[in-house]
């Protein structure tokens, strides 16, 4: 096994729903972050997809984390749902420079693509155009349509290094395969989608999924989406305890 390092936290940490369950019931909304920090090493950014995060925002991310924390941030739904990818230039920019804020603790672009979005030579242009010239950042692409869900597109993605998201819900198509030199799993829920927990069967699996990984990847980046009643933080802590006794 090389030395990979393996990042496992939430979709998100700003959930006032989780006072009383992960946070202490009384925590100001401005402290949600640094208690979180605590307890996890990452950490994906899901409401950079709805607005751009505010320069003290990331800021705060930056300086009230640990060293060796790493952000992942989902690319505005500008880009990716409006205008899918064309003419986009502006939009990125702005995201862009935003992000580089994050300096080091930068882990990987996330691109969700929209359900309707199909593989056909337009659609697959104006991805491959978009993601021309962005080799300095690591992008993870989320598809959620069947159509993507071929050798061509693996192998378009392997020759730039972009990883394939292997995700699981109930609700979308599914794929477990590797096509860059790091791994971005995102868990919606085995049942409901962001409602339903893992159970520990289900957890070990995952975990020599992960261990499988490990032996290509670099990198590993692992997100619990399933936010209600608190499930993402008990399972992403309960994952972490797995791998500890499987790698």
């Amino acid at each position: 096994m090389n030395n990979v390092k393996i990042y496992i936290g939430t979709s998100g940490f700003s959930y006032s729903h989780w006072r009383g369950i992960f946070y202490p019931e009384k925590l100001p909304t401005s402290k949600m972050f640094e208690f979180y920090a605590m307890h996890f090493r990452t950490t994906e950014i899901n409401s950079s997809f709805y607005r751009l995060p505010q320069e003290k925002t990331v800021l705060n991310w930056l300086n009230f984390s640990q060293a060796d924390f790493v952000f992942s941030l989902k690319a505005p739904r500008t880009i990716t749902h409006i205008k899918r990818f064309l003419d986009v230039e502006d939009e990125w920019k702005k995201f862009e420079d935003r992000v580089k804020l994050l300096k080091e603790k930068l882990g990987a672009i996330l691109l969700q693509l929209p359900p309707s979005f199909k593989a056909d030579e337009e659609n697959v242009k104006r991805l491959l155009n978009f993601l021309d010239g962005k080799e300095n950042f690591r992008f993870a692409i989320e598809f959620r349509h069947k159509s993507w869900f071929v050798d061509d597109i693996y192998d378009i993605l392997r020759s730039k290094n972009i990883a394939f998201v292997i995700a699981d819900s109930s609700r979308y198509p599914k794929e477990k395969i590797i096509t860059a030199n790091f791994a971005y799993i995102r868990f919606h829920g085995p049942k409901e989608m962001f409602s339903s927990s893992y159970s520990e069967d289900q957890l070990k699996n995952f975990a020599m999924d992960i261990k499988v990984y490990s032996e290509i990847c670099e990198k590993i980046y692992v997100y619990f989406n399933n936010d209600f009643n608190g499930y993402a933080v008990e399972n992403a802590k309960n994952l972490v305890k797995i791998l500890e006794n499987v790698l």
